[in-house]
This record gives structure tokens, sequence and C-alpha cells, in this order.
């Protein structure tokens, strides 16, 4: 998953600033980290079927 997704819709319908409205500064933080970890062990890349 691009992390980038997650300031865009649906996360931005439950608040304008997406992930980081919804959590704390350091929340938000920790989250991206943990996508950005589990991409790292995916063998796929995004957008191709």
């Amino acid at each position: 998953m691009d992390p980038g997704l997650l300031y865009e819709p649906p996360f931005t319908d439950s608040h304008p600033e997406g992930l980081d409205g919804v959590f704390r500064d350091n929340d938000a933080d920790q989250i991206i980290s943990l996508v950005r970890s589990f991409n790292e062990t995916v063998e796929v890349e995004f957008g191709v079927a």
C-alpha cells in the first residue's frame, strides 16, 4: 500500500487531514512506518495485477 493513500478518501472522509487528523503525530508516524515495513516484505509491485 502506498502510504500516501492514507491522506486521500476514504481516510479524508473521517478528517480533512487524513491520517494526521485522526491520530496523534507520533501514532501516525508509527502507522506509516508499519506500512513501509510491510511493503518491504511484499514481493508484489503496486499497480501490477
